[in-house]
């Protein structure tokens, strides 16, 4: 329990807050206390100057007994008057039970009588000494009801100030509150995102960050959904044909090579389904790669995708050759850069006929870089262009052999690097032409000079 409250930042808010607030309401109380009981203090002060200096010019001693108060009344007053001449001789007493002190300095002064203390103010005029005193006791309790009552109302307001810090802080985390609500309700398989409206400028980017984690976590399992379906629906077939294949190589005389070729090239096609399907989940799955993107320089990612599929256009007798090649750089992944090259260039070569032509090209300006694939094949109808980058998708009487896997994961790359990708007619070579089309990077200067 003693965990959780330290680990809460509602009660440590409100621990702190309430700690400051009784802590400057003592210190302000203290003060206030302190300066009341020094002007009260003051103020009696004041009281027995001015009752002391009253009695100067009008007091009329000649003929008085020397005290006007019987004895069994003294007790009630707290002030004691007493005037006397100088040579001692007592003119005038308030209280005979307790005698003023004979004083030959004026001010204030202490002395003791009747078990208590007494402040004292001696005031000369001619020959006479007029002296004023008061019981601290008596003083010291009247200048503490006077403080205690200036510093009450700061109690009070000490309890206001609580209750209203109690408030603003849970109302300010109320939206904390609903956020922690949303997800302790919802489903256990629910990856929907969080309500963000409402929520403070310092808890919104801790739920956006949270958002963002659960939409590459639904872009995940999505990803991994769509590869087991579409794995146990595309290698049906070819697991199908592999199983009769070897069964036909089983019960094979003089065919046995026929049925072997044959299985060998079944087994090249899963593998190469297999090895599609693995590229596309992946590029699918990891949408934050371009978070961490990284210049690329192109001319060079051409010529090693060229160098990677230059085996397959000689085996078709294919002239493939790069046409154009400006000095350019991009943001994003090299290895998926490359992967997208790859699998335009081995579509064109796997649909062009034998002895055809593939011109590559890459082409920038100012804010960007197109790569051009075009060919001298078929191409591809107007009516299918649409469906041609969708997963599985061939197009009706192809006869290569392919998974319709290839354009969808140039798609998926291109989309990860915010690239448009333009499939038509090409111009030059009558057959398909394919553009990508990235935003360019420029190097900073200081990369070019130490280049």
């Amino acid at each position: 329990m003693t965990r959780r409250v330290s680990n809460s930042l509602r009660a440590r808010l409100l621990l702190l807050l309430f700690a400051s607030v009784v802590l400057t309401a003592c210190i302000q109380s203290f003060i206030a206390y302190r300066t009341s009981l020094d002007e009260t203090n003051e103020i009696f002060d004041y009281q027995m100057q001015q009752m002391a200096l009253s009695l100067r010019p009008g007091l009329n001693l000649e003929g008085y007994g020397g005290s006007g108060f019987r004895p069994e009344e003294d007790g009630g007053f707290e002030f004691i008057v007493q005037v006397s001449t100088v040579e001692g001789k007592i003119l005038f007493q308030s209280s005979t039970r307790t005698p003023l002190p004979r004083r030959d300095s004026t001010g204030f002064t202490l002395f003791d009588a009747r078990a208590t203390t007494y402040k004292l103010y001696t005031l000369r005029h001619g020959s006479r000494l007029i002296q004023v005193a008061q019981d601290r006791s008596a003083r010291r309790s009247l200048a503490r009801n006077l403080a205690f009552r200036t510093t009450l109302p700061i109690m009070v307001m000490v309890l206001l100030l609580l209750i209203l810090v109690w408030w603003v802080v849970t109302s300010s985390l109320e939206p904390v509150n609903r956020v922690q609500r949303q997800i302790a309700t919802r489903e256990a398989d629910s990856l929907a995102e969080v309500d963000t409206r409402g929520l403070p400028n310092e808890v919104r980017p801790l739920v956006e960050e949270i958002n963002l984690l659960l939409r590459r976590m639904r872009q995940a399992f999505a990803a991994q959904k769509n590869f087991v379906s579409d794995a146990a629906h595309e290698l049906r077939s070819p697991l199908a044909a592999l199983k009769l294949q070897v069964e036909q190589l089983r019960r094979s005389g003089s065919d046995r090579e026929i049925a072997t070729q044959r299985l060998g090239t079944g087994i090249d096609r899963a593998t190469r389904l297999v090895e599609q399907l693995l590229v596309l989940a992946r590029q699918q799955a990891n949408p934050e790669s371009a978070a961490n993107a990284q210049p690329v320089e192109i001319n060079r990612l051409c010529l090693l995708a060229f160098n990677d599929v230059y085996p397959l256009a000689c085996h078709k007798n294919i002239d493939m050759g790069l046409v154009q090649t400006d000095e350019c750089y991009v943001l994003g992944q090299e290895e998926a850069l490359r992967i997208l090259l790859r699998n335009i260039l081995d579509n064109s070569i796997k649909y062009s006929p034998e002895a055809s032509k593939i011109d590559f090209s890459v082409r920038s300006t100012a804010r960007s870089v197109t790569l051009v694939v075009e060919d001298s094949g078929p191409g591809i109808p107007d009516s299918d262009l649409a469906r041609v980058m969708d997963r599985f998708y061939r197009l009706p009487g192809t006869q290569a052999c392919g998974s319709g896997l290839g354009l969808s994961i140039v798609k998926a790359i291109a989309e990860l690097h915010s690239a448009q990708v333009e499939i038509g007619k090409s111009d030059t070579l009558g057959g398909l032409a394919v553009r990508v089309h990235f935003d360019a990077w420029r190097m900073p200067q200081t990369a070019l000079a130490s280049h």
